[in-house]
């Protein structure tokens, strides 16, 4: 069951997605994005694309800083397009006024994953990820999650990500977007209920 702290009922024109490194952002997102047939952006690939290079190596040639920037600034591109689903990187939040930025037509959700299954899809995952190999990355995703907890806290939604498929979470987000939209009016969703096929594959991404 998802934490609700909506404000008064408006019509939503966008969903950001945040949440830590592979708690499903990208791929809940695009799942989302499909249902609602609206545009999904993924932040870091669009830097990527932009910057002609990896996240990973935008940071290390010009700092974690410049790239916050980059975030920032493609916050301010989007933040007047109706119909987007948003997906930035683990860290967007720390600057918590990019929220405000984007409005009160925006839908926020925090995609809940404990610190175990973090770690569990971390190492699966073939993507070159920050603290792939580090000594103790229990310890460092640990305290990383704690410090940015609060700041995930100022999302509209909090929804568990953990455990359930993609398309699972996308129709729990789904149903709060289109009945708001549509009935504008407070709602607490229910036990999904989706096709079989959509539970085939965990959120990994």
């Amino acid at each position: 069951m998802p934490e609700l702290g909506l404000p008064p009922a408006l019509v939503i024109e966008r969903v950001v997605l945040l949440g830590y490194m592979t708690s499903g952002k990208s791929t809940v997102g695009q799942a989302l994005a499909r249902r609602l047939e609206w545009e999904f952006l993924d932040f870091d690939v669009e830097i990527e694309r932009r910057a002609g290079a990896t996240v990973k190596e935008v940071i290390a040639a010009h700092g974690e800083a410049a790239f916050r920037e980059m975030e920032a600034a493609l916050t301010d591109e989007v933040a007047e397009r109706p119909g987007l689903v948003l997906a930035p990187g683990g860290g967007w939040i720390t600057r918590p006024e990019q929220l405000d930025r984007l409005g009160a037509r925006t839908l926020s959700v925090w995609l809940r994953v404990s610190v175990d299954e973090t770690v569990r899809r971390l190492n699966a995952d073939r993507i070159d990820r920050p603290f792939r190999g580090h000594p103790d990355p229990r310890a460092m995703i640990g305290q990383m999650l704690a410090e940015r907890e609060p700041l995930y806290r100022l999302a509209d939604v909090s929804v568990p990500a953990e455990g359930r498929s993609p398309e699972g979470v996308a129709f729990e987000i789904e149903t709060i977007v289109r009945t708001r939209r549509e009935v504008l009016l407070p709602f607490t969703p229910g036990e999904d209920v989706v096709p079989d096929a959509a539970v085939e594959e965990l959120v990994q991404d």
